[in-house]
This record gives structure tokens, C-alpha cells and sequence, in this order.
């Protein structure tokens, strides 16, 4: 819970708390109009009178964030957008000469689009253990010359949780870029404002969303606007991806030859929490048949796990815990095979099966 009061004659354009670890890195940020208010039953948090206007809002603070011993701080940061005051509030006898228009509207987008209750992946990059997501994020202006600022600012809220990610959207200048500037009659042109300031830095300055979790809401932060967009990550394609991407991997390269541990190390690569244990790993999930899921088998009956894999539409990938598979260039452990034709790693068969996935992947496909 903070507490702030606004002292104006005229209410706040726009309102963040910042949070700040003991080292002063900056590891969240909260929009306060997307906070109740506790004083007055709905969100705002933007009023302000002369004598003060009080307003008490609740945090949602992941406790991931603050893991750090001592003192972590909120700072309460405050945007008064009126064109005829300075930020002193002393009063402007007229707006400076060529001063351009505020607030500034943009169009903006995401590529590639996974406004979709299925959702996207995004981009995927690197292999393996290097493996990334990314999403670009663009903002569309129409303006006579330059526009007169280098760079906006994103705000991405999670919906379902309500948290807020704000990342810099930069303008794109080098007329060869495909998102360079654009004629589009009457003396106007077309800006974009992309997440990656360059073709060469594309997936790096971008969005990453590899750990990232659920549905977006996007747009440009104050005091410019903007239309609101949304993307659902879609974190089963994630999973896929990034188990298909081992496939072939020797145990060198893999670091282990356990089934358990190849199932451990792909969701937590994309953000699902999953414990290394296997008998761990059944019991921590539940029942599931979706794309990227767990299936489970014993030799004896349930609930003892005695291997596992990740399902892939009809295949499943997985490693042989108990029998090497020779190759020309060593042991191969991970390997894709239909589930209809399961290899015995030993002469004894495995007498059933189960497919499980943890409860938060389950939770993510409603999101």
C-alpha cells in the first residue's frame, strides 16, 4: 500500500511509482490509473485539490523482484501535461513560437501480430540454450518535417495482472529501412517509432519474451496517445520450439543424459516453473493433453514416474535414460519419435502412460 496527496488546482495528467532495489536499479513500475484506490473505490488516482487530494493505492509487487537484503524504495514520478504552464507551474503568457501541438497520437502495432486467444510465439533467434523470443513493437505518425523527439516510450500491462513494462521505441530515420520515412502527400510524412533502433540490432533492443507470461495490453505512454493493442504470448509454442531446437543434442551438449533434466531445463527456459526431480515433476502437475505437455510412463502403475517427455504434436522428444543410441559423432540423446511407437529403453514395458503439464500452463491458455 502507498499513500500520496496531490496538491493542484488541476488534476495530474498522469501518474507511476517506481521501485527501486538497494542498489538503485530501477526493477518495477506500476501506471497508477491502473490502481485501485482505496480512499476512492475505483481507479485513478489522478485528482488533485488545493488542499490536497489523498489517495492510497495497492502494489502488486511480485515477491521474484525483491530478493535483495535492505531497503527497497517507491518513488512516485508525476507528469502535468498543461500547455500554458512551465513544470514550476508558473503560468506561460503564450506558447513558445513553432512550439508543436501536444499530445502527439499514434498508430500502434506489433509484428507479428498475436492479438489471439491461441496468441504467437514471436520471432524465435539463437539455438538451444541461446534460444530467444522477441516481438517488435511499432508507433505511425504523420508529421510535416522531423518529428522534434528521438524516442517514446511503450507501456505493456500485463491484463491479468496489472503490472507494467515500459519500453523505448526509437525513431527510424535511415530512409533504406523498410520502416523508414515515407511520403505520403500534402507535404506529410509517415515516422515509425520501433523497438530496435536499427535492422542490426533487431531482437536485441526489441521485446524479449521468452520468460514473459500472458496477455499484453499495449501503447505509447503519456503525455503523447495512442490506440491499445494486445498480444498473448503463446508460451506451449515456446516450449515446442525450444525442445525441438535440442533435438540431435549430444550429452555434452546437453549436460546431462537424465529425461527429468531435459524436461526441467526447456520450461524453465520459457518461464514455466518445473522442479528437476521426476517423481517431483509428476507430482507438481496435473493432468493436461495440450501441446508442450509432460507425458509421464511407468513400469509399474501410477503414481510412480519412471520416464518422461514433452509431447510435440504427435511425436514426442525426449531422452533415452538407459540406452546410448551410437552415432558417427557420439551419443545422441535427444530425439523425436511418435509416441504410437515409443522405443523401450529396456526389455521391460512401460505399462501406462499420463500426460501432465504444471498448473500455471493450463491457467496461461484462459488467459
Amino acid at each position: 500500500m502507498r499513500w500520496y496527496a496531490l496538491y493542484s488546482g488541476r488534476d495530474a495528467t498522469w501518474v507511476e511509482i517506481w521501485l527501486y532495489d538497494p542498489d538503485f536499479v530501477r526493477v518495477g513500475l506500476w501506471s497508477v490509473p491502473m490502481l485501485s484506490c482505496v480512499v476512492h473505490g475505483y481507479n485513478d488516482g489522478l485528482e488533485a485539490n488545493p488542499n490536497g487530494e489523498v489517495h492510497g493505492v495497492i502494489i502488486p509487487v511480485p515477491v521474484s523482484v525483491m530478493e535483495k537484503a535492505e531497503t527497497y524504495r517507491f518513488v512516485l514520478h508525476f507528469y502535468d501535461n498543461y500547455a500554458d504552464s512551465y513544470k514550476n507551474h508558473q503560468v506561460k503568457a503564450a506558447l513558445e513560437v513553432n512550439a508543436p501541438a501536444q499530445p502527439f497520437t499514434f498508430v500502434v502495432s506489433t509484428d507479428p501480430n498475436g492479438d489471439s486467444q491461441q496468441g504467437h510465439p514471436g520471432y524465435d533467434v539463437g539455438v538451444r540454450r541461446d534460444k530467444k523470443f522477441y516481438v517488435i513493437i511499432k508507433a505511425k505518425i504523420r508529421w510535416s518535417g522531423r518529428p522534434p523527439f528521438e524516442t517514446i516510450r511503450f507501456l505493456l500491462k500485463r491484463v491479468k495482472m496489472g503490472q507494467i513494462w515500459p519500453k523505448m521505441g526509437y525513431l527510424v530515420t535511415d530512409p533504406n529501412d523498410p520502416d523508414g520515412p515515407k511520403d505520403v502527400g500534402g507535404g506529410m510524412k509517415e515516422w515509425t517509432f520501433r523497438t530496435h533502433r536499427t535492422l542490426a540490432d533487431r531482437g536485441v533492443t526489441d521485446w524479449v519474451v521468452t520468460t514473459m507470461k500472458g496477455r499484453f495490453e499495449i501503447k505509447v505512454s503519456p503525455p503523447h496517445e495512442s490506440n491499445t493493442v494486445k498480444f498473448k504470448i503463446d508460451k506451449r509454442a515456446h516450449i515446442v520450439i525450444v525442445a525441438r531446437s535440442w533435438v540431435g543434442a549430444t550429452l555434452t551438449e546437453l549436460g546431462s543424459s537424465m529425461c527429468n533434466r531435459f524436461a526441467y531445463r526447456v520450461y524453465n527456459h520459457v518461464g514455466i516453473s518445473l522442479p528437476e526431480g521426476l517423481q517431483d515433476q509428476y507430482n507438481a502437475t496435473v493432468l493436461d493433453e495440450g501441446q508442450g505437455c509432460l507425458i509421464f510412463y511407468t513400469k509399474s502403475a501410477f503414481p510412480n514416474a519412471s520416464h518422461v517427455g514433452i509431447q510435440v504434436g504427435l511425436n514426442i522428444i525426449d531422452i533415452d535414460c538407459a540406452l546410448a543410441h551410437q552415432s558417427s559423432e557420439g551419443v545422441l540423446d535427444v530425439l523425436e519419435h511418435p509416441q504410437s511407437a515409443f522405443r523401450i529403453p529396456s526389455d521391460e514395458h512401460y505399462k501406462d502412460s499420463k500426460k501432465k503439464a504444471p498448473q500455471e500452463l493450463k491457467d496461461l491458455d484462459g488467459e
